[in-house]
């Protein structure tokens, strides 16, 4: 039922509801490890989810940690896209770049939430093989920033004497987005989640912010952590 109701919902990028049986189950997915976790969801609630029979996901997936790791694979290379397509539309400046990466990670982890938690919840349940893939990926994306920060530092725009501490700090609070905020297709009774953080909403008013927004000011508070020289003017 959830998942006819979000039928015209983003809960994944690139992965529209209507794109066959293996989508619905990627998204039944997104939802239920979202929610109770990867190991209390089963196969068998995937496929109820969709309304297929039981060994029809198999089909599809060779099995439920092939479509976690499809489902971390999705998230991570999509969100290292965002964030080099933003770092090199941004021109040449250290300043330009940080701030066009920062809003395109913050602004990823806030539209696609139950993927995000999804992805920074459940590394342990991928077999070794499946886990260095994503780790990899992480790293890779890691590298991108952190090349930024060190142009910037050599430019003596940014004065950060730990660019990988840094960058560790930036990159935690962007992932958090996911936790408190939801986009408003998300929101309400259209939240797939029964459990929805009510807690986390009730300090940070939902209807004060939007994706852009949070994003824009993450990549403010990014340039302050790397030491940015204020903007003249």
């Amino acid at each position: 039922m959830a998942n006819a109701r979000l039928a015209d919902s983003a809960l994944l990028p690139g992965v529209p509801a209507s794109d066959g049986t293996a989508g619905r189950l990627l998204e039944a997915a997104v939802v239920a490890f979202a929610e109770r976790g990867y190991h209390g969801v089963s196969v068998r609630d995937l496929t109820a989810a969709v309304g297929i029979q039981g060994g029809s996901f198999y089909a599809h997936f060779p099995s439920k940690e092939a479509l976690l790791f499809e489902l971390m694979r999705l998230g991570h290379e999509s969100h290292q896209a965002a964030v080099r397509d933003a770092l090199l539309g941004a021109g040449a400046d250290p300043v330009d770049q940080l701030r066009s990466g920062c809003v395109a990670n913050v602004a990823f982890q806030a539209r696609w939430p139950l993927l995000v938690i999804v992805c920074n919840s459940e590394l342990h349940a991928l077999t070794p093989e499946h886990r260095g893939r994503i780790i990899e990926l992480r790293q890779g994306t890691g590298v991108l920033f952190d090349t930024v920060i060190r142009r910037g530092n050599e430019a003596g725009v940014f004065h950060c004497d730990d660019p990988r501490l840094a960058l560790s700090a930036i990159a935690a609070m962007g992932i958090r987005v996911a936790w408190w905020y939801r986009p408003p297709a998300l929101r309400g009774d259209r939240s797939p989640l029964s459990d929805y953080p009510q807690w986390a909403a009730s300090w940070l008013p939902e209807s004060d912010y939007d994706v852009d927004t949070i994003a824009e000011s993450y990549a403010e508070f990014a340039l302050k952590i790397v030491g940015a020289a204020p903007a003249a003017g």
